[in-house]
């Protein structure tokens, strides 16, 4: 049976696999590459992919060097990533979908206008594609498991 340790590592080797090549592996209608490369250029989607694996692969370290039991200051650790990658999430694509932004936000998203959504448009607000809203979910739950484990 997968207990709760287990199912957290395999939820964040997915998220990494997620953040290492969501900007690289072209899937349609879930990506659209070539309209991120026109906007992106190979440094900046490269040093985006390390930044966001990084802020999973350190935590996903942690918890198997540690699985059988976790210390308080590596629960911290884990927990300060995962809100920062939390509140990433919710200022980058959840706010400006509920509450708008600024044309050059709207401009800086772009790339995603031809992927799949399942969400409403609301107005000319950034509407979180399919992808990314599974991607927030992940970091979400990386979170509440997070949440769960300091308990």
């Amino acid at each position: 049976m997968l207990n709760a340790v287990s199912f957290f590592i395999i939820l964040q080797i997915i998220l990494l696999g997620f953040m290492a090549l969501h900007d690289w592996v072209h899937v349609p209608p879930l990506t659209n590459i070539p309209d991120l490369k026109k906007s992106h250029s190979f440094k900046d989607r490269l040093l985006t992919a390390l930044v966001n694996a990084g802020f999973v692969l350190i935590p996903l370290i942690l918890t198997v060097q540690y699985r059988s039991h976790f210390p308080r200051q590596v629960l911290l650790i884990i927990t300060i990533f995962y809100s920062i990658l939390t509140l990433g999430t919710l200022c980058a694509w959840w706010v400006p979908y509920i509450f708008g932004s600024s044309q050059k936000h709207k401009q800086a998203f772009i790339e995603y206008r031809n992927t799949h959504h399942f969400l409403p448009a609301r107005g000319d607000n950034v509407v979180p594609n399919t992808l990314h809203v599974i991607l927030h979910l992940q970091v979400w739950a990386c979170l509440a498991l997070t949440i769960y484990f300091w308990l």
